[in-house]
């Protein structure tokens, strides 16, 4: 699911970069745009599973025009006007204009950057002394699907930071030990000297940051762990 090329996937990145968005952030847009439109990153309208029954099954809804649409699912009538007036666009009288690639872009990355969707904004779980990637799905829906989606933005995290330093573990010796000890000592986290052995107290400084950044606490260093680290 963490094809860079699929759908509007290079479109997110472009917006996220200008945005200012971090590596990690990027990251949890794309898991967030991939989980809500079934891997496509393309935007969906919401009950699209049901083909040909949708529309009927969204002219029941007691939002309806305004039902999920794009790729966080924008709902309700309020939230269309707020998302037009902030990003200078009509959606009220033209609701499917949330469809279209601009619009559904600038919603996912501004949307989720600024707290437009529960109040909560990504910034408050991802940013340059944490990675909660878990937490992060309170920004869009409480907790539905959190530790699946977490487990895609790290994915999508090691994907952006394509990297080939080597799994590390204790008794691990030489290059890049030394700047994993580094990386983790400007996070916060004692490892001792940076000798470039991988000891105990690598070991426990490496389980400490992961149990941190909500990663899994296994202190491995691999592609995920490195991931998180770079960037800090």
């Amino acid at each position: 699911m963490t094809d860079l090329k699929i759908g509007l996937t290079p479109e997110i990145r472009a917006v996220a970069e200008a945005y200012g968005c971090t590596t990690a952030q990027t990251a949890y847009l794309l898991a967030t745009a991939a989980w809500e439109t079934a891997a496509s990153l393309e935007p969906v309208r919401e009950a699209y599973y049901l083909g040909s029954k949708a529309e009927a099954y969204r002219e029941k809804l007691r939002y309806y025009p305004w039902y999920g649409r794009g790729l966080v699912q924008l709902t309700w009538e309020a939230n269309y006007i707020s998302a037009g007036q902030k990003l200078d666009m009509d959606f009220l009288t033209d609701p499917d204009a949330v469809m279209e690639p601009d619009a559904a872009v600038k919603i996912l990355v501004h949307g989720s950057m600024e707290g437009w969707f529960t109040g909560k904004k990504l910034t408050d779980y991802v940013s340059a002394t944490r990675c909660d990637f878990e937490g992060a799905r309170h920004v869009i829906n409480g907790t539905d699907r959190a530790a699946d989606i977490a487990a895609l933005a790290t994915e999508y995290l090691a994907a952006l930071q394509p990297d080939t330093r080597r799994t590390l573990r204790r008794g691990s010796s030489g290059d890049p030990v030394p700047e994993l000890q580094t990386l983790l000592a400007s996070a916060g986290f004692d490892v001792g000297a940076a000798d470039g052995l991988f000891g105990r107290q690598t070991e426990d400084a490496v389980e400490a940051f992961q149990t941190a950044r909500r990663l899994l606490p296994d202190g491995i260093v691999g592609p995920a762990t490195w991931g998180v680290l770079l960037a800090a």
